[in-house]
């Protein structure tokens, strides 16, 4: 079989702008306590339990992981750095500068 770079290529990925922008609306606000370091957060949402939003919230963690960690990475401070997110422990690992 012969492998044709046009076949072999990866495509490039593409967050979807309104699934991000409603992802954004249901984040929880990131602690801003934190001194210099390195630190592990939960993501969380702001919704109540068993609500629409609550579903919605969850349904983009497990199916939609590009757009949820666009949405994250467009949520933080100005001062913190996106270093990781754990999508199955649903940890994200930041630096404060």
């Amino acid at each position: 079989m012969i492998y044709l770079s046009r076949y072999t290529k990866t495509k490039p990925q593409h967050a979807a702008p309104l699934i991000v922008a409603d992802i954004k609306t249901l984040l929880k606000p990131l602690p801003t306590h934190y001194s210099r370091g390195e630190y592990s957060v939960p993501v969380t949402t702001t919704a109540e339990p068993l609500t629409d939003e609550y579903r919605r919230f969850w349904r983009y963690h497990g199916h939609y992981t590009l757009e949820f960690t666009k949405a994250l990475m467009q949520s933080l401070p100005q001062d913190v750095k996106f270093v990781s997110y754990d999508h199955l422990n649903n940890k994200l690992t930041l630096i404060k500068l």
